[in-house]
Order: structure tokens, then sequence, then C-alpha cells
């Protein structure tokens, strides 16, 4: 193990072999976060239950075939198999996809892992039932196309739900999510790479341009989706909770909603392919 980064194991349990392994191959001991990153790998599961069951609000998993884009260490398909799903997820690193297929073992399932890149996914039209593209669209070269792929891959009636940081959010413009920096999700990746490695001293900056909901929603529309849950949605409901009496103003509620998809620091879209 590198340094002193055994902390970073979190002693027993089922991540343990996982942890391991995830603190000498992935985290880099000169980088200024590498506590945050170990909180939040060992946070990973429990986060990506909740994530999983959200999912199955709009899609019954059991038996259906699920592929989540940027699996990174697993713990999105390692919810997801839990609740019945057969599940594939695919990510860009070799080194993620071992500790991806380590951590399922520890975890006792068995999704399917592989390396593969979100702008030219492996597999062939209409393969999945639902798709899953959670913190990675900020990461891939080439955002648009990545959707087109991941409608490509959907089968009709299929289910996609996709979560991601909006690039204009006041909040993200005071501290961006990956290195809390300000200015930085707003910076086209040359300018944030040169910012983040050469001034603040980072080991390496691991992310794309960071985009907005409402491009993406578009981009969906274009690939033949129909969101059918969002901000827009979420407002509604705490309206309807909060003021039953006054169903009339429903509309103004999702109106602050549909701002809410680009300005809030993070969206998220659920869409099904037509």
């Amino acid at each position: 193990m590198r340094g002193n980064d055994a902390e970073a194991t979190g002693g027993d349990g089922p991540d343990e072999e996982f942890l391991r392994y995830w603190a000498q191959e992935l985290l880099d001991p000169g980088d200024p976060q590498r506590e945050r990153w170990a909180a939040l790998e060992r946070a990973q599961i429990g986060r990506n239950e909740g994530i999983a069951a959200e999912v199955a609000r709009f899609v019954s998993l059991r038996g259906r075939r699920v592929l989540d884009v940027g699996c990174q260490t697993g713990a999105l398909p390692i919810a997801l198999s839990r609740l019945g799903a057969s599940v594939t997820g695919v990510d860009v690193d070799e080194k993620l996809i071992e500790g991806a297929r380590i951590r399922a073992r520890g975890h006792g399932v068995e999704p399917a892992f592989r390396v593969a890149v979100a702008e030219a996914l492996p597999f062939p039209d209409a393969s999945f039932d639902a798709v899953t593209f959670v913190d990675v669209i900020e990461h891939v070269a080439d955002a648009r196309a990545a959707v087109r792929e991941i409608a490509r891959v959907l089968r009709p009636g299929g289910t996609l739900y996709l979560f991601g940081p909006n690039r204009l959010s006041p909040s993200l413009l005071r501290s961006d999510p990956h290195y809390q920096l300000a200015g930085v999700s707003a910076m086209p990746h040359w300018l944030g790479e040169l910012y983040v490695t050469r001034v603040r001293g980072f080991p390496r900056y691991e992310v794309g341009v960071l985009p907005v909901g409402a491009l993406v929603e578009r981009w969906l529309s274009q690939d033949g989706l129909t969101v059918i849950d969002s901000a827009r949605d979420d407002a509604a409901r705490w309206w309807d909770a909060r003021a039953p009496g006054l169903p009339g103003l429903r509309g103004v509620a999702r109106i602050w909603g549909a701002v809410r998809v680009s300005a809030a620091p993070l969206f998220r879209l659920v869409a099904r392919r037509s």
C-alpha cells in the first residue's frame, strides 16, 4: 500500500478487499483531496443504493437488462443487481473495471463489466431495457455523442436515468463539485486543466465540459427520448404537497422547476425512448 493510505481501507466488511485495491491502485498519494476521495469511496454503496431505488420508481428492474455507463468502481451496478437486474457496467479504465469486479465479488453479486467509452458503446441497437448515466456526463470527451449512443442501445419503451452537474449553477461557480475551486465549472477543458494542474497543483484534471440540463433535454428529444420526470415534476409534487387547495398555481411551480433544470447544482432527467 502506497504512503499512508491504510486509512482508506475502512476496516472489515464487503468492501475491505476492494478498498485495499483502490488505495493501492487508484488513489494518488499526491492528491490534496485524497482524504475526501477516500471518504466518498467508502460512502458509494449507500449512496448508490438510494439511486437504484430511485431508478426502480420508473422501471421494474427484476429480470431487466440494465447498462450503467461510466460505472467507475461498480457501486451502482452492485445496487441495481441487488434489485434483480441483469447489469452490465462499462468504464474507460481497466483499473476501475478490475476494482468494480473485486467490489462486486465482495458484495456477492455478479454484474458484467467491460472497458468501453460512452461515445462508442460495443452493443447492438436496442440492447437494454434501462440505462443509467450518473455523475459521468461531465467526464466524457463528447457528451453529445455519448447521449446519442445511449439512445441507440436503449430499446423502444426503455428508460434512461441521467444525473449530472449544471455548468452555470451559481453554487458550482463558487465551488466546483470536483476540486472545490471557484469558476472551474464554467471553464473549457483546456483552461480548467491548466488552472487545476499548473496553478493549483493538483496531479491531474479529469473533467470535460460541464453540461447544462436544458441542453441535455434537447439532445434527448432529438434522439427520440421523451423526458418523463425532472425538476419540473419535483417542483409540481412539492406544490401539491404544500398547497393542495391551489392547483391552479401548479404551473408556476413547474416554471420554477424548469429554471432549476439548468440552474440547480445537479440536474436529474428520466427519459423514455419512444
